[in-house]
């Protein structure tokens, strides 16, 4: 599916016209993330409707999901944030927006490579901890960035979205970031299952962002 990608790292896009076109690509391809992945079945998630982060976002199209197997309990959370205004990201970036709400870094962030298809990404690790209810929470966070031009479209920090949003062909065409939620005790070999059905599943989203108009 992403195979193509491999072969665009040098190409720059002309994006003259056709950015509603692409806008709108994204959003379908978002919404066509299926409910079921592997063993899991999801259900959409509450999206707060904040004014304020309403327009700071621009136009934007998330999806959140949790996705549980219920035979065994096992469950993952998936989120996709696609803005128009690249410096948006930054307040979905891990280390802004969990500390903001009251998450706490258990470890510094891991640099790890995750598979799509053909096309390796760049991403990183995440472990927070939050202790704000009876029970404390811990949450390990698989995390990256996607940009539609550049020499690298993925990535697992914020600089890649500053070089994205820098230049004239791109910077009307924004950024995503995808998140895949897992809780801090899954065994390993469940999480390596769940990154690999999630990254399957949304392989034509990561597609369609990458390749701009």
């Amino acid at each position: 599916m992403l195979a193509a990608l491999l072969g665009w790292n040098m190409v720059e896009q002309d994006t003259s016209g056709g950015v509603d076109q692409y806008m709108a690509r994204a959003e379908a391809q978002i919404d066509a993330v299926p409910f079921r992945i592997g063993r899991f079945l999801g259900t959409e998630m509450p999206i707060p409707q904040l004014p304020g982060i309403i327009r700071l976002l621009g136009r934007h199209h998330i999806l959140q999901r949790r996705y549980v197997d219920p035979a065994t309990g096992d469950a993952f959370s998936l989120l996709i944030v696609h803005c128009q205004r690249a410096d948006s990201m930054y307040g979905h970036y891990p280390p802004n927006c969990y500390p903001n709400g009251g998450w706490i870094a258990e470890r510094t962030a891991e640099n790890v490579v995750v598979a799509a298809d053909e096309v390796e990404i760049p991403a990183r690790r995440y472990r927070f901890r939050h202790d704000g209810g009876i029970v404390p929470e811990r949450a390990d966070i698989l995390g990256f960035f996607v940009v539609p031009a550049g020499q690298s479209r993925f990535g697992g920090d914020m600089r890649l979205v500053d070089m994205s949003s820098r230049s004239p062909s791109t910077d009307k065409l924004g950024a995503a970031q995808v998140q895949i939620l897992t809780p801090a005790d899954m065994p390993e070999e469940v999480r390596t299952e769940v990154w690999s059905a999630a990254l399957e599943a949304i392989a034509p989203v990561l597609q369609t962002i990458a390749e701009g108009v």
